[in-house]
């Protein structure tokens, strides 16, 4: 949120991925896809092994840009790895680009958090796994509703009407 942001000494914004962007992480096999909030700024390799360990199975592919982040991901799971310069895909139609897949995911996912822009940033990675379970398999509707519903009632949360609204403690009192 530009509330939220710090600006240089000299009063700008940085570029990039600052510490006043939040890193989202995509990983994807072009059927299943996981989005995760890494954290602030630039990623560490400690924030993205962190992040995928359990997402990525050993001796997957990894398909990536030359960041040094994935160094760790690559070692600790013996990862087949895949890089190419951001420079050198410069120019190519998205098809033949090997790192579209995951240039759209990110595209798709600033233009759903642009859309729903009110939300809580504390919550960011809430609204990372609602639209990333949108993306996934099961694709037919009420397979996915099924798969919903199922969650629901197995994740089952007391809210009461009389708690959320009293004027001391729920929407009244924000």
């Amino acid at each position: 949120m530009l509330k939220d942001r710090t600006p240089n000494p000299d009063g700008t914004h940085p570029r990039g991925l600052s510490k006043n962007k939040i890193c989202i992480g995509v990983a994807t096999d072009k059927k299943n896809t996981v989005i995760l909030a890494e954290g602030f700024g630039k990623p560490s390799q400690k924030m993205s092994y962190e992040a995928f360990i359990n997402h990525i199975k050993p001796g997957s592919v990894l398909v990536h840009d030359k960041e040094s982040t994935h160094k760790k991901l690559i070692k600790e799971l013996g990862l087949i790895n895949e890089e190419y310069a951001a420079k050198d895909l410069k120019g190519l139609d998205d098809f033949e680009n090997p790192l579209d897949p995951v240039n759209h995911l990110h595209y798709l996912i600033k233009r759903f958090l642009y859309a729903h822009s009110g939300f809580d940033r504390r919550q960011i990675q809430g609204y990372l796994n609602l639209y990333f379970f949108v993306l996934n398999p099961p694709f037919e509707r009420l397979e996915k509703v099924d798969k919903i519903l199922n969650l629901v009632f197995q994740n089952p949360k007391l809210l009461r009407y009389r708690d959320r609204t009293s004027v001391n403690k729920g929407f009244l009192a924000e």
